[in-house]
């Protein structure tokens, strides 16, 4: 065949962009009849099977999950997603699998503490061995800083070379009109804020040159889920500066706290209410604290894998439209497979989906699309950090990461609702509404703030360093269903599957409704790649992360 010349070319294009709405819409019910339960289900089944033993970055786990995603992406028509001409982007990381044992010291006596039970101890230092010896401690409420709150958890304290003790989360600040409320303009009542993210308040401590950090959960979730994350396999990246951060962790729960400050002569009890009033400053604690952690040290050469769908418009092609989900999960630990049937086999097989969808349309959509699967979400979104640390195409041409880290609800039928995490920050939102709408369902914002997990998946990494970008989540009004199902079966998922061997699809699981979940974010995406004009930030969106 005869190359075009430019001109034809320049029709072409011109053609293009002059197709009418209603065809574009035409196009768009074509690919949404792509996404089918079927589909989902067999990729969720293969990933999550026994022969992934878990999907750990670094195993032969990932070596299958990589293989099978581009396979499939090579079966859907994809091309790699590199500037290079591959799939994959190496992330390096150090795996550190350590031990801990922590001691605290009140007028030189050591006291009580049985590991695993009363404390779990750790370091995310890629060296062999840490110990810290006779650390004084200071208890410094929730280890916030947020000048937007007029809130200094360290102010006029020097925390050199201490153990700082600390409460997960946020304050909890009443409300000064009804005090059995809290005040949701400050730390936004029960939703959690970057500031109650435990790497926000561990980067905060190094700075303010802390030796240590002694995390009091008070959470009712059960302590020992929250020690597992200690005892696995922590991933950090490898980098010059990789030794710049805290020297050991350790996590207690609120009773063995009360034992240790009532034995320093201290109250646990009212100095934890007075962590969440303004005017907090830090308490010194008449105790001192030593670690010794050894540490397992691997060197690991990860993937995120990419794949993408050039844009058809001659100048538009050269801004991206991301869509993310992680691979991985927990892998293997002992003789227990940590499946990751639902975080995240399925958004690893909602994004196959939405490419496969993608790829029906001709013209293609004008802006291109890329898929991408980050490695190591699992140990604090360390694939997409890296990815947004060392971008492949410019972040100033990426104009939008929608990003799939579905979990707890999303095989169970289809729901009334639809929820956007972080809801009101950025015109995505807008987008999102009227895709619901045009379903004849409700939009809701986060039906868990509380939980934080507007920045617990990759989408955060991207709106970090400025990215529009969402994260939906199922909803919880089922169709059919008795109105407390949805939180019934988030509930049963999060206390007894959520990073445990039982996430496993479930003989009764009902794909119809994640089908319309993913044409909704098909949709989005699709106005964003058609669109003259590129997503924006809303102004003041509490949610956003604010400039580092």
């Amino acid at each position: 065949m005869r190359p075009r010349t430019p001109l034809l070319t320049s029709l072409f294009a011109v053609l293009a962009l002059a197709i009418p709405a209603a065809a574009q819409d035409s196009a768009l019910t074509r690919a949404n009849a792509a996404i089918t339960p079927a589909n989902l289900l067999r990729h969720i089944r293969e990933l999550s099977s026994d022969a992934y033993i878990g999907r750990a970055p670094g195993t032969i786990g990932e070596t299958k999950s990589v293989a099978y995603i581009i396979a499939q992406c090579r079966a859907i028509g994809l091309q790699p997603g590199t500037p290079t001409g591959t799939f994959t982007q190496t992330v390096p990381l150090w795996g550190l699998l350590t031990h801990g044992t922590l001691t605290v010291r009140v007028n030189g006596q050591p006291q009580p503490l049985l590991e695993g039970t009363d404390y779990v101890a750790g370091s995310a230092q890629p060296i062999p061995s840490v110990n810290i010896a006779n650390s004084g401690l200071v208890f410094v409420g929730y280890g916030v800083t947020a000048p937007e709150y007029h809130w200094d958890d360290y102010a006029n304290t020097d925390v050199h070379g201490k153990t700082l003790v600390m409460l997960t989360g946020d304050p909890l600040v009443a409300d000064r009109h009804d005090p059995s409320k809290l005040d949701e303009k400050v730390f936004l009542g029960r939703a959690l804020t970057i500031h109650g993210r435990t790497n926000t308040k561990l980067e905060l401590a190094f700075r303010h040159g802390a030796a240590a950090v002694i995390f009091v959960s008070p959470t009712p979730q059960a302590l020992k889920s929250l020690f597992e994350n200690f005892t696995r396999e922590n991933l950090i990246i490898r980098q010059p500066h990789d030794r710049d951060r805290i020297q050991a962790q350790a996590m207690i729960g609120i009773p063995t706290a009360s034992r240790l400050f009532s034995a320093a002569g201290a109250n646990f009890a009212s100095l934890m209410a007075s962590a969440s009033k303004p005017g907090f400053h830090a308490v010194p604690v008449a105790a001192t604290a030593a670690f010794s952690v050894t540490t397992r040290v691997r060197q690991i050469d990860s993937k995120n894998i990419l794949a993408k769908i050039p844009g058809s418009d001659p100048k538009l092609r050269n801004e991206y439209v991301f869509y993310s989900a992680h691979w991985d999960h927990h892998g293997k630990v002992g003789d227990k497979i940590y499946h990751g049937a639902s975080d995240n086999a399925a958004g690893t097989a909602g994004i196959l989906e939405l490419a496969r969808a993608f790829k029906t349309l001709n013209p293609a959509p004008r802006r291109t699309i890329i898929f991408l699967w980050p490695t190591a979400e699992e140990k604090g979104l360390v694939g997409a950090h890296y990815y947004v640390e060392n971008p492949l195409y410019p972040l100033s041409q990426t104009v939008a990461d929608i990003n799939l880290d579905y979990f707890s609800n999303w095989g169970w039928g289809r729901t009334r609702d639809f929820s956007i995490l972080g809801l009101g920050n950025s015109t995505l939102d807008d987008l999102t509404a009227a895709a619901v709408k045009a379903q004849g369902r409700t939009l809701t914002g986060d039906t868990a703030p509380e939980q934080g997990f507007y920045f617990r998946s990759d989408h955060y990494e991207f709106a970090r360093v400025g990215v529009p970008s969402i994260e939906t989540s199922p909803g919880i009004d089922y169709i059919g269903k008795p109105a407390s199902f949805g939180e019934q079966v988030r509930s049963q998922y999060i206390n007894h599957d959520y990073h445990q061997p039982s996430d496993v699809i479930k003989p009764d699981w009902d794909l119809a409704g994640a089908v319309e979940d993913l044409q909704i974010l098909l949709n989005v995406g699709y106005r964003v790649a058609q669109s003259d004009t590129r997503p924006t930030w809303k102004p003041n969106p509490i949610w956003r992360p604010k400039s580092n």
